[in-house]
């Protein structure tokens, strides 16, 4: 007999998978610099992965509006920042943060999370 729990995480994997790909493509389609990808699954219970990009004004919301359509229709949850210096997209399992370069190296995400697999 199968293992049901085995099943469904190996499905959400595989779907997670496919979503990060997804979201990967798109933002590199948009020419983003600097794209970083953290690999939280075993360390946070609300996420699995960050998405960091550094981006200007027209990149970050040409990618809300590009994730949107890329994205299943209800994998985006929340777009926080839309126009500013820091956009970030809550896609369940996946954080996306896109800042314009003076902020992401003023909050300084890539060094806070030296600790975090790399994985992109």
């Amino acid at each position: 007999m199968p293992n049901n729990s085995r099943l469904i995480t190996t499905t959400k994997r595989r779907n997670d998978v496919e979503k990060l790909d997804t979201i990967i493509k798109t933002l590199e389609d948009l020419k983003v610099r600097d794209l970083a990808v953290y690999d939280f699954e075993n360390r946070s219970p609300f996420y699995d992965y960050f998405v960091i990009a550094t981006t200007n004004e027209r990149q970050g919301n040409a990618a809300i509006n590009y994730l949107k359509k890329a994205l299943m229709a209800d994998d985006i949850k929340h777009v926080e920042g839309k126009g500013g210096t820091w956009v970030l997209i809550d896609t369940h399992d996946v954080i996306i943060h896109l800042f314009r370069e003076e902020d992401r190296v003023f909050y300084g995400f890539d060094q806070r999370l030296m600790g975090v697999k790399r994985i992109v």
